[in-house]
């Protein structure tokens, strides 16, 4: 094939890629609202937390991601209460036991009702956590049926080296090469220096870079990359969801300290709802 031929192909290929990124507008997904306490909130706080906050799965998904003492009394309750609301996990081991201290497995989390998990998170990051680790995790919990929240980000100095884009292409390839099936797969975009910071990426950054990390999918898994949620995370609420909610790319939203109180969580989720849900 000459160099002419070799132009026009490329040229059509990612003229097909750009078709395919436009019609999400026409196919955008339920969206999904994850709250992740760290380690935050009592027992007596987190059951009266549940007994207010309402979740419609039919509108999109609203999971909470408690410390690990909470998990197994927060899914009784759940399910009592049936707010609607799913159950996920702050950490998980690649493992399926041993001599792991203050690990847990996946086996672990699905006996006490959880159905998704994060990983990769920059608190776990910046604590040691490593490329390899997270790979590991990934496929674990990708082969056992539950859902992996993705992290990815970049820190405050590569921000403002302009190496976003860069940082967040070298830590979706380090998570998601040599995976056989991706379907259930979440990333969550949380650039750290807007974690906890109040400071936020504007809806335009958040939609540019997810744009980069739905073409890195692709790159890597093809077509069904438009059909992972890509969830904002950093300094999320309930001021700023509308207008994030508003954006193509970003299916949800990873919420910090905003999901600590029934009224700002229950803010984000109808602001999402209203945007998403009735696509």
């Amino acid at each position: 094939m000459n160099t002419s031929a070799r132009r026009q192909v490329k040229e059509i290929v990612e003229q097909m890629i750009k078709e395919q990124i436009q019609s999400r507008s026409l196919q955008r997904q339920k969206p999904l609202v994850v709250a992740n306490w760290k380690m935050n909130m009592s027992l007596e706080k987190a059951l009266h937390f549940l007994n207010s906050v309402q979740s419609d799965p039919q509108e999109g998904t609203v999971v909470i991601c408690p410390p690990y003492p909470l998990l197994y009394p927060i899914n009784i309750a759940m399910k009592k209460l049936q707010t609607g609301v799913q159950l996920g996990a702050q950490n998980v081991h690649w493992k399926d036991h041993g001599a792991h201290t203050g690990e847990v497995s996946v086996g672990m989390l699905q006996e006490v009702g959880c159905n998704f998990v994060l990983i990769g998170h920059s608190e776990r990051r910046m604590a040691g956590e490593s490329e390899e680790a997270i790979q590991h995790k990934v496929k674990q919990v990708l082969q056992s049926g539950m859902y992996p929240i993705v992290c990815v980000g970049e820190n405050s100095e590569e921000f403002k080296q302009g190496l976003t884009s860069q940082i967040v292409k070298q830590q979706i390839e380090a998570a998601l090469k040599n995976l056989p099936n991706i379907s259930n797969m979440i990333i969550a975009y949380e650039p750290v220096w807007a974690i906890g910071t109040g400071q936020s990426a504007t809806p335009y950054q958040a939609e540019k870079v997810h744009q980069t990390i739905r073409q890195s999918i692709h790159d890597l898994h093809g077509s069904i990359a438009q059909r992972i949620p890509i969830l904002y995370g950093g300094s999320v609420h309930a001021e700023n969801a509308r207008s994030l909610a508003a954006y193509e790319n970003i299916d949800g939203v990873l919420v910090g300290g905003a999901s600590l109180e029934v009224k700002s969580f229950q803010s984000i989720i109808r602001s999402f709802n209203k945007e998403l849900g009735s696509a």
